[in-house]
């Protein structure tokens, strides 16, 4: 495995961008003995109130075109239980959309989750290893593997060597995609905040009043005032000192 592991680092040291390391990824996750695979990365899973957030970076291979649109745009994501699982444990596990077959999201099937169930039925991928990543600062990412019918059948019974595999290769990969990440792939899904509006946030947090923080940025008192009430308002807050607090919530402080 020391071997497999050197070649997947430098595979990803010569990858050009995000897509061409998930594109070498796949490579290695069909070695693996996976027919397809999901990463995304989220700079925070959830708002305070605990609603599931869409990832900042969704990137599929070998999966139908329509998955990505009806994951990230018309709520599956939110219904999807693996992911609902994967934000609460820290191991990876198996998963399956059979429910003739135990696994750790077999009562987790009903309500909204049908519709995902019946995609992915439709899809002949019904199977899966996922892996959690929660990483510093609230920020989470997941590698997952999908197996169609016949290659969850060629795999066999003992899934152990697919699970430590996937597993590793999921550090590795978010390793060597971190540093990659732009700006904007940080800042929160629904929250995203200026520079500007951050850095009085970030100053308001240090205790410091409007007219205080316009002294330190050389700006007018009312122009901190509308940064700070735009702030409060992207942050889904009330007042200045819950905004401080759903910052920090979001992984501005």
């Amino acid at each position: 495995m020391q071997f497999q592991i050197d070649a997947w680092e430098h595979a990803f040291n010569d990858a050009s961008g995000i897509s061409a390391s998930i594109d070498r990824c796949f490579d290695f996750a069909q070695d693996l003995g996976f027919d397809a695979i999901a990463y995304d990365f989220s700079p925070v899973p959830a708002t305070p109130e605990g609603e599931m957030l869409i990832p900042n970076i969704v990137q599929m291979r070998n999966i139908p075109k329509e998955m990505p649109d009806l994951w990230c745009n018309q709520g599956y994501y939110r219904d999807d239980p693996v992911q609902n699982l994967a934000l609460k444990v820290s191991r990876p596990f198996f998963w399956s959309y059979r429910r003739e077959e135990p696994s750790f999201i077999i009562d987790m099937l009903g309500g909204e989750a049908k519709r995902v169930t019946g995609a992915l039925n439709d899809w002949h991928l019904t199977r899966g290893i996922t892996v959690p990543l929660h990483l510093p600062g609230n920020r989470f990412a997941t590698l997952t593997g999908f197996w169609n019918d016949s290659g969850f059948k060629a795999c066999g019974p003992d899934r152990s060597a697919n699970i430590s595999g996937i597993a590793l290769l999921a550090q590795v990969l978010h390793h060597h995609l971190f540093p990659r990440f732009e700006r904007k792939d940080l800042l929160p899904y629904g929250a995203k905040l200026t520079p500007r509006e951050e850095e009085c946030i970030l100053l308001a947090a240090e205790g410091l009043a409007s007219k205080q923080i316009a002294w330190r940025l050389q700006r007018s008192e009312s122009t901190i005032v509308m940064h700070l009430a735009s702030a409060t308002r992207k942050l889904g807050a009330r007042n200045r000192a819950q905004a401080i607090a759903r910052a920090a919530h979001y992984g501005y402080l």
